[in-house]
């Protein structure tokens, strides 16, 4: 008896019946003549962890003010849940923000931080001590009610933050730069820690950060923004592996780009013969770019392997001299000069101690990669 497919469920944003829970469209904001957002478009689904990634100034910070009610749009319309919220200020909307400072009340302790909010709407004093007690184990700082916030260490006051944020139940809680305050270590384990969280209340969760790291981490999507645009919106793996521009692909960390001519566009292949790298590109997968047109080829340092004799096939491989090597513990990057002046940057896990490598400075050595391992850039 023959078995059925197995039934590929779709994400929400794979789903064209699914309905966004936070829509945004067309929304731009002009301040005297700058634009700071323009013309967004997007969609995030009920339960996501969405991430605005983008570097100083390119209107990421300002978006999430317009869907806060810190900011009113220009031009465009921010629904919440179906229901359009463009126009309403920010105490009437079912919204709740976390700033990068915290912004906790330094006369008060931890538990009347937290309670702040309820007491404001004159909730009863019993359900304010229940759901006071309940966010803060949620965050793990039960024992910590009775402090002040000068008491606290950074993360401690990130987690108050965070409870008194989610104290009052919104249906989105948007996070400025929550972990900047933050040291490396801490950085680290708290953002796991705040996916925890996310998942255990379900509210949906926007947050805009600068750090790509702490974006791919986090998020089940996110959006590239630059100048006022959204560039790209993908999951982590999309953004980071199929960049639909030349913008995308170098903000999101390092990566080598071969300039090169189409002299083959097939089906299942583009091919690319490029003076830059030495070599025949064969890309396995790629964007239409027609015979004839110019583009670049883009492969990412840790899918460039390293040899010391040629490899078998010409195609995807060339060959160049080691000029440097960037040791930073787990991996190094080798800075490899190709015959054509190109610098090539390779990164290899350290399996073996720097002394007992094969390759080191001056070295020649030969680089190759898998065809489904480059992608063609043609914006």
């Amino acid at each position: 008896m023959a078995q059925k497919p197995k039934r590929i469920e779709l994400q929400p944003w794979q789903d064209p019946k699914a309905k966004p829970y936070i829509h945004l469209e067309g929304v731009s904001k002009d301040f005297g003549g700058n634009m700071a957002v323009d013309a967004v478009t997007l969609s995030v689904y009920q339960g996501e962890f969405f991430s605005l990634l983008g570097p100083s100034g390119c209107g990421k910070t300002t978006l999430l003010r317009m869907l806060a009610g810190f900011e009113m749009p220009s031009q465009g319309r921010i629904y919440i849940d179906g229901v359009d919220v463009t126009r309403r200020p920010a105490y009437d909307r079912p919204v709740n923000m976390m700033f990068q400072s915290y912004a906790l009340f330094p006369h008060m302790t931890v538990e009347q931080n937290v309670a702040f909010g309820l007491k404001q709407e004159r909730t009863a004093k019993a359900e304010i001590k229940d759901r006071v007690r309940e966010v803060l184990r949620l965050v793990q700082m039960e024992k910590f009610g009775p402090r002040q916030p000068h008491q606290l260490s950074g993360g401690q006051r990130q987690r108050v933050a965070l409870a008194r944020s989610l104290i009052k139940r919104p249906k989105l809680l948007l996070l400025d730069e929550p972990l900047a305050a933050l040291d490396k270590r801490l950085r680290e384990q708290t953002q796991f820690e705040l996916v925890s969280i996310q998942e255990e209340v379900g509210v949906t969760f926007i947050m805009v950060t600068h750090d790509q790291e702490e974006a791919m981490t986090m998020s089940t999507r996110l959006g590239i923004m630059d100048h006022g645009r959204m560039r790209q919106i993908g999951t982590p793996n999309e953004i980071y592996e199929y960049p639909n521009c030349e913008y995308v692909a170098d903000f999101m960390g390092s990566i080598n780009k071969f300039e090169g001519r189409v002299i083959e566009d097939e089906s299942d292949h583009v091919l690319v013969e490029s003076e830059e790298a030495g070599c025949d590109l064969y890309v396995s997968h790629s964007a239409e770019a027609p015979v004839g047109s110019q583009v670049k080829v883009a492969i990412r340092p840790e899918k460039v392997m390293i040899a010391t004799s040629p490899p078998e096939h010409k195609r995807n491989g060339t060959k160049g001299i080691v000029k440097d090597i960037g040791y930073l513990g787990d991996v190094s990057i080798y800075h490899v000069e190709l015959e054509s002046g190109k610098i090539v940057l390779a990164t290899q896990p350290n399996l073996v101690r720097l002394a007992e490598r094969p390759v080191t400075w001056d070295d020649e050595v030969y680089l190759y990669w898998r065809a489904e391992n480059s992608i063609v850039l043609t914006a």
